[in-house]
């Protein structure tokens, strides 16, 4: 049984139908100005959660029609959350766990979505999970990848708020009353990681704005620190070397800020 299975219904009640306050007032908005068309497309979602995400895609995108959409993750009961609460017409919902072999032929998808999911993997997972986003993304295709910002984590850890579970997993808050796993990595190791498996990409750091603080005033402690960052990756035409450690193959990422620190912002 994986973490997700065990708190499916605590974590469909905390994010709900836009994903919890962060996500509603500002990611969502953020990763959905990242994607420039869904006609046509054959669209992955990795650890989808409660399943919420593409249906704001669909409608952000209602006069278009993608040609395949497969919604994943390694939970089954938050599968079975997100096929119930948010069906997608004709989509497929497939049990997987980002770290494994995809199931699918080569260069199979136009757009990979993966938000809040590479923070959760170790090293070792992740260099697999972006081996198997290579493999099955079309040449053209984007990998849109949102993780929780490292400099926010470890905020988190400097404040004694990261915790250790009897799994041997550290978790961090979410809610009051609900943790979700997390892993400490530099900003640094994640643009090894992209580099070494053959990326070119850009990134994006994402601030709260006011009204998130307003209704999560305990991120006030974060200091203005941004608490996502978002890597839109596209495949190098060159075949990537198996070595993270140099990022050769790669391109060093064009970097933006998104919003800015609720202190200095009048959002």
């Amino acid at each position: 049984m994986s973490y997700y299975d065990r708190i499916a219904s605590q974590w469909h009640e905390a994010t709900g139908h836009c994903g919890g306050p962060f996500r509603r007032l500002v990611l969502n908005d953020v990763v959905l100005s990242a994607i420039p068309s869904i006609a046509g497309s054959c669209i992955l979602e990795l650890g989808a959660g409660n399943g919420y995400f593409l249906p704001l895609l669909l409608r952000r995108f209602e006069e278009e029609v993608p040609s395949r959409i497969v919604i994943t993750d390694a939970s089954t009961e938050l599968l079975a959350v997100a096929e119930r609460e948010f069906r997608v017409e004709n989509g497929e919902y497939v049990r997987l766990d980002v770290r494994a072999r995809y199931p699918f032929e080569s260069g199979t998808f136009d757009l990979v979505l993966a938000i809040m999911v590479f923070n959760e993997v170790s090293t070792g997972g992740l260099r697999k999970a972006l081996a198997e986003c290579r493999q099955v993304l079309k040449d053209s295709g984007q990998l849109i990848a949102v993780v929780a910002h490292p400099d926010f984590v470890e905020n988190l850890m400097q404040r004694g708020e990261l915790r250790g579970n009897n799994k041997g997993q550290v978790t961090m808050p979410t809610t009051a009353s609900l943790r979700v796993p997390v892993v400490r990595r530099t900003a640094a190791a994640y643009d090894v990681c992209l580099g070494a498996f053959g990326w070119e990409y850009e990134v994006e750091d994402i601030y709260p704005n006011r009204r998130v603080l307003r209704e999560r005033p305990e991120l006030k402690a974060a200091a203005g620190l941004p608490l996502a960052r978002m890597f839109k990756c596209r495949k190098t035409p060159s075949q990537p070397k198996r070595d993270t450690r140099a990022r050769s193959a790669g391109t060093r990422p064009q970097e933006h800020r998104v919003g800015a620190p609720a202190g200095k912002s009048s959002s």
